[in-house]
């Protein structure tokens, strides 16, 4: 049998997802790790802490900060929870999770695309993508940017179906994920209310079918967003990331600082003599940061944050677009957005090492490339898919936009999904531009 003959075999591109599916779950899980890997991170006790709470308390998902304590968003403590607390199998967890999420995702890409050899393509390059120690090194530790990435495929893999079949067991299972999804970290919610919300338009423009269906997904990011400004207030996570964006981006430029000080923000003088020129790169300025969040000499800033910090720094966030749009931020602190590869994951393992020099082979240039080209394929095509890398595309630049404004202390931990989607945008978008093309030309040829 000719290639081109097995090519047209209607199942193969589901059993090749399948193939690699296994195949990468079994390199996965014989990826080393050890303990050692997050002995200097606190996050991992909270997420374990947070696991051992019982379901059936409120705790468990509206936690009270406590000495030695921060609360996190459910969903980290629930599968962490579901393996016992056990780091072994957490970790082993988090593998199978990535990879069904990369299967899950190529499943739904398959429907999109028209040519089967384009759909063997791409599901080579989204498993490879999650090959990338960029992406499979976070699942060595107990942190929450695994299950973030994962089940943030996982959201996007849903939402394609639901759009492809429209049917309400889709609808429900896009629902389900939505809800984990939203309670990884606490800025998805905000990027999911922009998402939903854009996607209405777009629906009214093109006179889409079955928008109540979309309208409803708008209308459960907000609820969502509500409980989860809540569980936010209980657990008191929002004081830390607003001390952080102060300290860092409010406190080096004189007007920013003003307008917090004529909007009650006190010890303003001191903390500008001793924090405005804070370099928190080195970690030497992180510590001297850290320490500020219980020095009782800054006690008074410290109530003003926890009572009226967030508020105050969304009103500021609202009046300043320039502050938003990130326009007075230097080159080096703007790379940090396609940061990857970072210390905590420390070196690649196993088999993920004859992989990493592939990336990142996209750049932000080359995706708006992309994505014009796909635009203009649309004039001719007519075909709504062809928006997706787009719609991706956008995705992306709101969640940046949003996380670098929430916490400027980490910025490329909470960013380095940010190449991620880049890659996966560039992979997306080359195969509709190939599939529309030579599709054409093979209805050329058989007409």
């Amino acid at each position: 049998m000719s290639i081109s003959a097995i090519l047209r075999v209607k199942f193969i591109p589901q059993w090749f997802n399948a193939s690699l599916f296994a195949i990468i779950l079994l390199l996965s899980l014989n990826i080393s790790f050890s303990k050692d890997d997050w002995k200097n991170l606190t996050d991992p006790f909270d997420y374990l802490h947070q696991s051992k709470i019982s379901l059936l308390s409120k705790e468990f998902y509206f936690p009270h900060k406590a000495e030695d304590f921060d609360p996190r968003p459910f969903t980290v403590p629930l599968f962490y929870k579901l393996c016992g607390s056990n780091t072994d199998i957490i970790v082993q967890m988090q593998k199978l999770v990535l990879v069904f999420s990369a299967f899950f995702m190529v499943a739904a890409f398959m429907l999109l695309i028209e040519k089967r050899s384009t759909k063997l393509l791409l599901a080579v390059c989204v498993y490879l993508l999650i090959s990338w120690w960029n992406v499979m090194g976070w699942t060595t530790l107990v942190l929450s940017e695994s299950l973030s990435t994962s089940l943030l495929f996982c959201w996007l893999a849903s939402f394609l179906f639901l759009y492809k079949k429209e049917t309400n067991p889709w609808w429900l299972l896009h629902v389900a994920v939505t809800i984990l999804f939203s309670f990884t970290r606490d800025s998805w919610p905000y990027v999911l209310i922009s998402f939903y919300g854009g996607f209405c338009l777009l629906c009214l423009v093109i006179k889409k079918q079955g928008i109540k269906r979309y309208l409803s997904l708008l209308i459960l990011s907000i609820v969502i967003f509500f409980i989860q400004q809540a569980g936010a207030r209980v657990g008191q996570r929002s004081q830390l990331p607003v001390i952080n964006s102060i300290v860092v981006r409010i406190l080096p430029n004189a007007s920013y600082t003003q307008w917090f000080v004529d909007h009650g923000m006190p010890c303003a003088e001191k903390l500008h003599q001793n924090f405005a020129k804070l370099d928190v790169v080195p970690e030497a300025g992180q510590h001297k940061l850290w320490a500020l969040y219980t020095d009782t000499a800054y006690q008074p800033f410290l109530n003003w944050v926890l009572e009226k910090g967030q508020p105050t720094y969304t009103r500021f966030l609202i009046t300043h677009p320039d502050f938003v749009f990130l326009t007075h931020e230097t080159p080096f602190q703007l790379s940090r957005i396609m940061s990857h590869d970072l210390f905590y994951i420390d070196e690649p393992r196993g088999y993920t090492t004859i992989i990493q020099h592939l990336f990142p082979l996209f750049n932000i240039e080359i995706v708006v490339v992309l994505c014009i080209m796909l635009a203009m394929i649309y004039t001719k095509r007519k075909n709504p898919v062809l928006f997706a890398p787009v719609m991706l595309a956008g995705f992306t630049f709101l969640n940046a936009i949003l996380s670098y404004n929430a916490d400027a202390l980490e910025v490329e931990r909470h960013l380095f999904i940010t190449n991620i989607l880049v890659q996966l945008t560039g992979f997306w978008a080359v195969a509709l531009i190939w599939d529309s093309l030579t599709w054409r030309k093979a209805e050329v040829s058989n007409s």
